[in-house]
């Protein structure tokens, strides 16, 4: 087997998430961007594992068995893990930007609390402020009937 085909730790490694963790909150770019990857990687696994279950049908074929859903299930896994360290489906980019345009909203927002003497937290602030440590709102344009 070649070496370039193993990957270097496995998406669901806990070990490996939990330093991957640690690295993120210090605003680690590399981190950022490795944990971006691994999410891309765990969501291609689960669109995978969910085409085969549809896939699958009434069971009874000649190489369905348990070992064949365990192997299969690895594929699986390797398959999502190289796609998401290769060129992607830009998932991870997508929630790379998120997090850069999260943070210069954070640093914005302590910006102009510090040049008004207030902290974010501590003031009411006006109607659609951004308040720091609280989750941005989801902003919908338009419904279903047009509004």
């Amino acid at each position: 087997m070649d070496a370039k085909f193993v990957p270097s730790s496995s998406s669901l490694d806990p070990n490996a998430l939990g330093t991957l963790r640690s690295r993120a909150r210090a605003d680690d770019p590399k981190a950022i961007e490795a944990a971006a990857k691994q999410f891309e990687s765990l969501f291609l696994n689960q669109l995978l594992k969910s085409m085969r279950e549809a896939q699958r049908g009434d069971g009874q074929g000649l190489f369905d068995s348990n070992e064949s859903r365990m192997y299969t299930g690895l594929l699986d896994e390797q398959l999502a893990n190289r796609i998401a360290n290769g060129r992607g489906i830009g998932m991870a980019d997508m929630v790379i930007a998120q997090i850069d345009r999260s943070r210069a909203i954070a640093k914005a927002a302590e910006q102009a609390a510090a040049a008004s003497g207030t902290s974010g937290l501590a003031s009411g602030g006006a109607a659609g402020e951004v308040k720091i440590g609280q989750p941005m709102p989801i902003i919908r344009q338009g419904g279903r009937d047009g509004r």
